[in-house]
């Protein structure tokens, strides 16, 4: 049997948006695939777009949940609903449901933050479950400082000996994004994850389409387009991802 592989999703929609294709590719070479949500995504923006509060960009207007019919969300409301967007883009990227895991280091009893020493503590959680795993997350180079919290808590663990095998990194999109604009080089020369056939790029857009869905009475309600659709149709008009080795 193949050796496992564990993916470290900061975010629900980093799995999609940031490792979609790799995690696809993976589960279609047959290797047992994991994906672990480090929080549950209390903190963003969409709450208040999708409130009425902000003005949505990815809606072009303001919600009005009284007129659409839908009570206003809370933090724990959105938590749950972002962790529900994740465990359907995770089952559309091939994912079993139990190989889906969710962590809470955004608790409301501590900082809602993802700080470095928890993201530490829970790959540690992993590298001991599953101990001849490869483990993937976002880049330690991440200009999200959660996304970077646990990039270098994984590039740690790997320097100090207490990972057997590989550990990759991948830019996330809005880093990508953002040296773009600058004009500076992807680091560790950013070779490309692209789709090896038309499944696995199905896949990925059916996962994406997981973030887009509109129905509150659902309990859907497009969090991750309300967030970042910029991002999403940025990866689906030229699907790939920029990975990297550690220490570069």
């Amino acid at each position: 049997m193949s050796r496992p592989v564990v993916f470290y999703a900061p975010h629900a929609d980093d799995e999609t948006l940031n490792m979609g294709i790799t995690i696809a590719e993976h589960v279609a070479a047959s290797r047992p695939t994991y994906v672990v949500l480090m929080t549950r995504g209390r903190l963003t923006s969409a709450l208040q777009a999708i409130n009425g509060e902000i003005y949505s960009g990815y809606w072009k207007g303001y919600h009005n949940p009284s007129f659409e019919g839908y009570e206003p969300l809370t933090k724990d409301t959105l938590a749950q609903a972002r962790v529900t967007e994740f465990h359907h883009a995770c089952t559309q990227l091939g994912v079993p449901r139990e190989n889906q895991f969710v962590e809470y280091l955004d608790n409301p009893s501590k900082e809602e933050t993802l700080e470095y020493d928890e993201a530490k503590a829970i790959i540690r959680k992993y590298i001991i479950m599953f101990p001849d795993a490869d483990h993937y997350t976002l880049s330690y180079h991440d200009v999200h400082p959660d996304h970077a919290h646990v990039g270098q808590a994984l590039l740690d663990l790997y320097n100090e000996g207490e990972i057997n095998y590989y550990v990759r990194f991948i830019i996330s999109m809005a880093t990508r994004m953002q040296l773009e604009s600058k004009g500076d080089p992807i680091p560790g020369g950013g070779w490309k994850d692209t789709p090896t056939d038309s499944t696995i790029q199905q896949k990925l857009i059916n996962a994406c389409r997981c973030y887009s869905a509109w129905a509150p009475l659902l309990g859907a309600y497009a969090i991750g387009y309300h967030s970042v659709a910029g991002q999403f149709e940025k990866l689906l008009d030229n699907p790939f991802h920029y990975l990297h080795q550690p220490n570069e």
